[in-house]
């Protein structure tokens, strides 16, 4: 026996309240239907195909089982909406499938038996196209139509649907319903109502932040900043690796008292100098009474601003200490700025700038600090390369160029040649390549630009696409939309155009399908037809060349053209303007590269059209380099490869640079020229085997490479070893890198340059290498000693080793991808330290730190010109750093560049007191000498200061630490 079928009440039909004794409400039972909002029937459930601006409203049909076995069966929900539009446009409203519909019992019949209707499918649509094949559909129960008799059959209509005007009624009480059901609580309380006692647990909006916040803010993201970590461990690893020079900063100098004296009283003197009297820069105290006799040596201009603190020996080593600190640390910030700027990632970066700026082979270098202070070099190119937007991995970006960064560039590398021309001079040559190099590289690149653009506009015009037919043959002008019906349906292509652009509810649709049919239902479309989508044609060659040729050309076409919601604009021709295809292309063309319907000088998409129409707008003024003809192509490739203000600061600042290097170079050029300037090139060039042999103050290979440093002419100069590790990652960077393959031969040919420069004339005599390019300069530029050139090969070993470095850690991190979790390990994370800390390991040093001997208390009182005695090469360097507290007038001074001088002065007094050497003083204009009693033990003047001087018509005071000699 069947079950009496029950009406359902409203809240039942929702999935609400449940029960037949519960009434219906009058709108409920106006048709017997509900309306569930959002949800999607069985056959539409991605709610694809819908029209523009349609609610994704489903009017549902109360269905109940007509037998025992169906009554746990859901019903089935059927949208009415789409069935309303469909009665509208007259459109048949039958399913794709055959619906069985049963009729519902009269009322008051008990047990009637409803009787399945079947609605005839569309004519070529498969059975069960609907759901899944075979499908079969269920029988539901209409619900008798209002003011219906009961036991009277109603007729339902076909497959069980509403009219159009019912769903029309149902869809607005709905709509009722929900807005009475959607009104919100007041806002506001009543007049006079007391204050709500809860508004004191309400949230209240944040105040906006004030400058400075702001400024607090910026400054502690700065202070987390990639770069400041970089600059915090660099500072600690150098104070660890020069360990002890900060123990005793005021009272010890690193390797040797020799030149870290003589170039800690160069700093002390240029402090001095700015602050008394700065047009005798040149001038200073020692050497008297030779003129220039501060360019006896690199200058170390750069460090001006720290000499203008402190006074006295102990201030100057202190400062000097402290410099040489931070010289290893911006070693390691330059290199790091420059190998993260090509492109590797921190790790690779990392064991690049530890390699490059703690090679073993700078150890022998400790005592010239004017040698240790190369880390702006690197910091330099980072600095122009970023401002030029370009690096190894990705080339020139235009888009990342910042003329504030080359201008910075510039700066940095002409700090860096103001510390000396031992290792400016070099820098200089590397960047007059650079500038060559642009010179060449940026015609090159624009002419390229044009070629391709022009084979580009030869290739389009070959086979017109979808496109460009619309727009020549659809074109309208007295349609609203841009667009002829009659003519697009017929339009090659049109139908390939407009495929896709999910705009159903345009009113250009059917002409963009190009069916020729009528509008469908969207939601019958998202059903599907059961129709396979029609195969589209094999491109052609042209076709295929037009479409690399955009890729190419214009990355961001398809954005420009189509715009974010993927919708071809229909082109409205301007007032005067012809719509046929000139010699550039058509005013629809140049809306296709997105410039429809905007000014003539605007670009939204960040490149220009690919054409441009006669007639076009030009500004009232262009600049002069600016003025050139019309060009189809992008802007930005037609445009320069540098761009007006990054050009004007690479010539501003080539020539400060050229301008700062040839004003310093203007005394050098004064200074006596050597005749043995040749000779010392040829004592200083190292052998081939000096890149493997580690200096005598490496803690690892200083004992080890003894005996291969005993061959060396002049080991000090000729230890040269970058380092073991560097050569194994560098090796393995040539077979396996993140460098390109073309990149890694630069590299290696660069790398080849570099150690046939550093052998000097080692190589063929350095007839074509080393000799040309310094061999004509004066000594006093100090650049006798071509094994200094290996800080180039330490950085192209260096950039080679990153590469190495970053793929190893690449394909860890492929690996470590399918772990679970998808994160390195704790040993393979100590595996990628591993380069890093043997980079570190080999350069640990073992440097001395000798004790720097007091001041006498006699150089704070006596005045010159005079002589301190005893002389020499490396006592005359502590004579200078001695007089930082008064700086008097001395003959002493030390260093290579006037020791032939100097070698004269110290054979002429070396039989002082005596009449020779005392004529001698008196024509240099020297008036006293100061004998130092704790030097001259063990030395030619040891009994000087007891001998008498009356009948050499001098006097002669006893200090009790010195001997003043009076010559006048």
């Amino acid at each position: 026996m069947t079950e009496q079928p029950q009406p359902l009440s409203t809240e039942s039909a929702a999935g609400g309240m449940e029960g037949p004794g519960r009434r219906e409400p009058r709108r409920g039972r106006l048709f017997g239907l509900l309306r569930s909002r959002a949800r999607k029937s069985p056959d539409n459930r991605d709610g694809a195909g819908d029209s523009a601006g349609a609610r994704h409203d489903t009017v549902v049909a109360p269905a109940v089982a007509a037998d025992p076995v169906d009554a746990g069966k859901p019903a089935v929900t059927r949208d009415l909406r789409a069935e309303e539009d469909l009665a509208v446009a007259g459109k048949p409203t039958t399913d794709q499938e055959p619906t069985v519909a049963a009729r519902p019992a009269a009322a008051g019949e008990p047990g009637a038996d409803a009787k399945p209707t079947t609605a005839e499918p569309r004519p070529g649509t498969k059975p069960g196209a609907a759901g899944k094949p075979g499908a079969d559909a269920k029988p539901t129960t209409a619900e008798p139509r209002r003011g219906t008799k009961p036991g009277a059959s109603a007729e339902p209509t076909a497959a069980g649907r509403l009219t159009a005007v019912e769903a029309t009624a149902v869809a607005g009480t709905a709509g009722k319903a929900e807005k009475r059901q959607r009104r919100g609580l007041p806002d506001t309380r009543p007049p006079g109502a007391p204050p709500d006692p809860w508004t004191a647990f309400a949230t209240t909006p944040e105040k906006p932040a004030g400058r400075i916040r702001r400024g607090l803010r910026a400054s502690g993201r700065g202070l987390i900043h990639e770069y400041a970590v970089t600059i915090y461990v660099a500072t600690l690893l150098a104070v660890a690796l020069t360990w002890p020079t900060l123990r005793y900063p005021m009272h010890t100098l690193p390797q040797d008292l020799g030149d870290p004296s003589r170039q800690a009283w160069q700093v002390s003197w240029l402090g001095h100098v700015l602050r008394t009297n700065p047009v005798k820069l040149w001038q200073s105290n020692a050497y008297f009474p030779a003129r220039d006799s501060f360019a006896f040596g690199d200058s170390l201009l750069g460090y001006a601003p720290f000499g203008l603190v402190g006074d006295g020996p102990g201030a100057a080593i202190l400062r000097y200490n402290i410099l040489f600190v931070l010289a290893h640390a911006l070693l390691l910030v330059g290199a790091y700025a420059l190998v993260r700027q090509l492109g590797a990632r921190p790790i690779g970066a990392a064991v690049a700038a530890a390699a490059f700026a703690y090679a073993p082979w700078r150890l022998a270098q400790e005592g010239h600090l004017d040698i240790v202070s190369a880390g702006a070099i690197p910091l330099a190119l980072a600095m122009l390369a970023r401002g030029h937007g370009w690096s190894m991995r990705h080339g020139f970006r235009p888009a990342r160029r910042h003329a504030g960064w080359a201008t910075l560039g510039w700066l940095v590398a002409t700090w860096q040649l103001s510390l000396g021309f031992s290792l400016g001079l070099p820098f200089a040559y590397v960047l007059g390549g650079i500038v060559l190099f642009l010179l060449v590289a940026v015609p090159v690149k624009r002419l390229r630009e044009r070629r391709r653009a022009k084979r580009n506009r030869a290739a389009q015009p070959a086979v017109p696409s979808g496109t460009e037919a619309l727009s020549k043959e659809a074109v309208d002008p007295e349609s609203p939309s841009g667009l002829d019906p009659a003519r697009a349906e017929s339009a090659p292509g049109a139908g390939r155009t407009a495929k896709g652009t999910g705009e159903a509810a345009q009113g250009t649709t059917e002409a963009a399908k190009g069916t020729g049919q009528a509008a469908q239902d969207t939601t019958e479309a998202a059903k599907g037809t059961g129709q396979a989508d029609r195969p589209e044609p094999p491109k052609t060659e042209a076709a295929r060349a037009r479409e690399r040729a955009a890729r190419l050309e214009e990355p961001s076409r398809t954005e420009a053209v189509h715009g974010s919601s993927g919708r071809i604009e229909p082109v409205t021709p301007q007032p005067g303007t012809a719509v046929t295809p000139g010699e550039h292309g058509s005013r629809t063309e140049a809306a296709e590269a997105g410039m429809a319907g905007r000014p003539d000088n605007t670009d939204p998409a960040g490149t220009k059209a690919a054409g441009d129409a006669p007639g076009r707008r030009q500004p009232a003024w262009r600049a002069p380099w600016r003025r050139r003809p019309q060009r189809s192509g992008p802007r930005e490739s037609a445009n320069a490869v540098l761009g007006w203000r990054l050009l004007l600061a690479d010539i501003l600042g080539v020539l400060f640079l050229a301008g700062v290097g040839a004003l310093i170079a203007v005394p050098y050029l004064r200074v006596p020229d050597s005749a043995t300037r040749t000779t010392e090139i040829e004592f200083f060039s190292p052998p081939l085997r000096s890149l493997l042999i580690g200096p005598a103050e490496s803690r690892i290979w200083g004992a080890a490479h003894a005996t291969p440093r005993a061959s060396l002419g002049w080991a000090a100069e000729m230890s040269l070893l970058p380092g073991f590790m560097l050569y194994a990652l560098a090796l393995a960077g040539l077979l396996f890198s993140i460098w390109r393959w073309r990149q890694r031969l630069f590299l290696t040919l660069a790398l080849a340059v570099s150690v046939i420069l550093t052998l000097g004339t080692t190589f063929f005599d350095g007839r074509w290498t080393y000799l040309p390019l310094f061999g004509h300069l004066p000594a006093s530029f100090d650049l006798r000693i071509p094994g200094r050139l290996v800080l180039w090969t330490t950085l192209l070993l260096a950039i080679l080793a990153a590469g190495a470095v970053d793929e190893f850690v690449r394909r860890a991190e492929q690996l470590a991808a399918q772990r679970t979790p998808p994160w390195p390990g704790p040993w393979m994370r100590i595996a990628m330290l591993v380069p890093l800390l043997l980079v570190i390991l080999e350069g640990w040093n073992a440097t001395a730190h000798p004790v720097v001997p007091a001041q006498p208390a006699a150089m704070r009182t006596v005045g010159g010109p005079m002589l301190v005695l005893p002389t020499g090469n490396l006592e005359d360097q502590g004579v200078q750093l001695w007089t930082t507290s008064r700086y008097q007038q001395v003959a002493n001074g030390g260093g290579n560049v006037g020791a032939v001088r100097q070698g004269e002065m110290r054979a002429r007094v070396a039989s002082f007191p005596d009449p020779a050497s005392i004529q001698y003083l008196r024509e240099l204009g020297v008036n006293t000498v100061l004998l130092i009693r704790s030097e001259v033990t063990g030395t030619v003047w040891e009994q000087a200061g007891d001998l008498p001087v009356e009948w050499l018509g001098i006097r002669r005071e006893d200090l009790p630490d010195a001997v003043v000699f009076r010559l006048n």
